[in-house]
């Protein structure tokens, strides 16, 4: 039996790799049919680059998406294929898909949401930043219209609050804990959480630890409720309060 076999350290190191991987497979897939489609349409009109191809956010977004499905796939299969036995268990080293112990963690879930958000906003107050600088993926959807606004609002409210709360504090949870107990696995999904963000956040250094934070929170309902689900609504709440008041 090879060591991701199981649900350990391996396992995490493997399920982040490949969810990264898969995310980077999905964004060339989509810059080569665009580059596909510009060579012919280019050719049909005299070798010039009609404008409505010129690359732009609408490329980054669908980049974006489809990356982040492909990575959603991956984790799924992997995850059933390897640790289905400890999917709804409800200790730390489980997956904790599963309900929450107690109803009201969903109001403590928005309740934490809305306090980082106020945090994001005291911090962004005495440190403000440069917006000429905040140029990641993210970033530049976050200022664009129609169609990859919509690309980005549902991967940053539906999609990825989920799937990196079934990575981080889920079954990569579970796995470092089970090697390495449960503060390590606190701290090591926390940093690979926020490391995972740096695209976003590496021009603006308050932000790694504003994501960190958001990161803290998410486990500390995770193991408070022995569920994956509060810690999924924390993650929308934040998510689609910044983008209500941006």
């Amino acid at each position: 039996m090879t060591p991701t076999r199981k649900l350990n350290a391996w396992f995490a190191l493997w399920l982040v790799l490949g969810y990264v991987f898969a995310m980077l497979a999905g964004s060339v897939l989509v810059g080569l049919f665009w580059g596909m489609g510009i060579g012919v349409e280019s050719a049909l009109h005299g070798g010039k680059i009609p404008a409505h191809l010129q690359p732009g956010t609408q490329v980054l977004a669908w980049s974006i998406t489809f990356g982040m499905l492909l990575g959603v796939a991956w984790v799924l299969l992997f995850t059933l294929h390897h640790a289905k036995p400890w999917l709804r268990g409800a200790n730390a080293t489980d997956v904790a898909w599963r309900a929450p112990t107690r109803r009201d963690s969903y109001a403590v879930a928005i309740l934490i949401a809305g306090a980082l958000v106020v945090l994001v906003g005291v911090v962004q107050h005495f440190l403000p930043p440069d917006l000429n600088q905040l140029t990641g993926p993210m970033q530049q959807l976050s200022a664009s219209h129609g169609l990859p606004y919509i690309l980005f609002v549902l991967v940053a409210v539906v999609i990825a609050p989920p799937v990196e709360e079934f990575i981080f504090r889920g079954a990569g949870f579970a796995g470092v804990a089970r090697s390495f107990g449960t503060g390590a696995a606190v701290i090591v999904t926390t940093l690979a959480f926020v490391v995972l963000h740096a695209a976003d956040k590496i021009h603006y250094w308050p932000g790694f630890l504003l994501v960190g934070c958001l990161a803290l929170a998410a486990v500390f309902l995770r193991l408070r409720y022995r569920s994956l689900w509060p810690g999924i609504l924390l993650h929308v709440c934040y998510n689609g309060f910044l983008i209500l008041l941006s």
